[in-house]
């Protein structure tokens, strides 16, 4: 997630893999006047990370990401599911176009809408599939990554090594939240991250080193029942600001993904 990366990616499968998971998504707040925030009255670290772990159990959601940036801009919708299984279904948008992104057990299928073809990549890998990964070892931002991982990931490691404050009871998407506001090294944030093998961490640190960006500014919005709302991440360094924002929906929300089939000639959209 970091600058000048602009990826136009699909996935895509061939059989059906079945995701049902549900999960209450805790109580939402009708829009109105901003009232005191259940998150008011504890340390912003055990309301992130309780709401990281909030996110480990419902294991799925529906999320919209959109970024601008030097590079211009772009955005993702779809649905994910983590843990006991990894399946997502995103459809991709930025300049070059549109695209599918899919995930079945673990591999991802990237596509180009008008493209034939199919591009894969076990999850530990989509980064290969980003056109922008012109990097140190092809690491292209994070950009792919974080649409295949649990937001609740980059959220734990955030209330770990981040300067962390409160900023106060807001609104957001018509739910009353508790804005955070926090400053991550990029060395502490990616050295805790026990999901890098030192190998990829070095690569990671390479990149982020060669575009001049030593801090990631985060602002969180957290709704009742600590439920993650949005995850907006500001990385600025030589060529400018790139901003990506997750928005979290439906936690626990049950679909099916269709595992990629035969590529038509119109691309992954018109193949299914």
């Amino acid at each position: 997630m970091a600058l000048g990366v602009v990826a136009t990616l699909v996935v895509f499968g061939a059989a059906v893999a079945t995701l049902d998971v549900r999960a209450d998504p805790g109580p939402q707040t009708r829009p109105g006047t901003v009232g005191p925030a259940t998150t008011a009255s504890r340390p912003a670290r055990q309301v992130l990370l309780t709401s990281a772990r909030n996110l480990d159990d419902v294991g799925s959601a529906r999320l919209r990401f959109d970024r601008e940036g030097p590079a211009g801009r772009g955005g993702a919708e779809g649905t994910l599911a983590w843990g006991a299984a990894d399946v997502a279904d995103l459809r991709l948008t930025d300049a070059a176009g549109t695209g599918l992104l899919r995930m079945v057990e673990g591999i991802c299928y990237l596509g180009q809408d008008g493209a034939a073809g199919w591009r894969r990549a076990v999850r530990a890998e989509v980064e290969s599939l980003d056109p922008g990964g012109t990097g140190a070892g092809g690491y292209a931002g994070g950009w792919l990554s974080a649409l295949v991982t649990n937001p609740g990931a980059r959220l734990r490691l955030v209330a770990l090594t981040g300067r962390l404050s409160e900023v106060g009871p807001t609104v957001e998407g018509g739910t009353v939240a508790t804005h955070y506001r926090a400053v991550a090294p990029v060395a502490a944030l990616f050295g805790t991250d026990q999901n890098l093998t030192p190998e990829r961490r070095a690569v990671v640190l390479a990149y982020y080193q060669e575009q001049g960006v030593e801090n990631l500014d985060y602002d969180i919005w957290i709704g009742e029942g600590d439920q993650l709302l949005r995850l907006r991440e500001s990385a600025s360094g030589r060529a400018g600001t790139e901003v990506t924002s997750t928005v979290v929906s439906e936690p626990g929300v049950a679909f099916e993904v269709p595992e990629p089939g035969p590529a038509g000639p119109a691309g992954p959209s018109a193949a299914g």
